[in-house]
């Protein structure tokens, strides 16, 4: 049983489909879900590919401190907080061998529930300059997936936890 999280973006959903689809390959009994937002592109691109997706609500921190970006961002620490809890409850129903996430905000929650319930844990980070989400992430996770060797060094976690597989592509490409 696998539980994939990421989202907001298609930069996010398509690696966490294509590792989905990679999965299923090698053992076409897995269990997959995901875990996402309700208004990130996950919600519609997950269902289509045929999976289950579950919702917690969380949002992202503004970097712009006016009030604004204050008042989001205090909006954003509580949902935060709720949304582990989420995580945890969704966890706890799916009861997953395994929980990867591939960036985006979505995936904080998820794998810090997962995490501190002793499920392993793994973050895959597309990108040569890794997200914020991955960065907090890499220190909790079990395994760092990189796409490029250079984004080790925006990392601060213990380079036996590092792995270099590249980014997954459809297998049409």
């Amino acid at each position: 049983k696998v539980v994939l999280s990421g989202g907001g973006t298609g930069g996010h959903v398509n690696p966490a489909l294509n590792i989905a689809k990679a999965i299923k390959k090698q053992d076409p009994t897995a269990e997959i879900s995901f875990v996402g937002t309700k208004r990130g592109i996950e919600s519609t691109l997950v269902p289509k590919a045929g999976y289950e997706i579950d919702f917690v609500e969380v949002q992202g921190f503004r970097r712009k401190l006016n009030f604004k970006g204050l008042k989001e961002n205090c909006k954003a620490l509580y949902k935060a907080v709720a949304s582990v809890h989420q995580a945890k409850k969704i966890l706890k129903e799916r009861d997953p061998d395994v929980v990867v996430g591939t960036g985006g905000y979505v995936s904080w929650p998820v794998l810090s529930a997962a995490a501190k319930a002793k499920i392993p844990t793994a973050i895959h980070e597309a990108n040569a300059l890794p997200g914020l989400t991955t960065k907090m992430l890499s220190k909790k996770v079990d395994l760092v997936f990189l796409s490029f060797e250079e984004s080790e060094k925006y990392l601060d976690c213990p380079v036996d936890k590092l792995v270099l597989t590249g980014n997954p592509l459809r297998s049409e490409l």
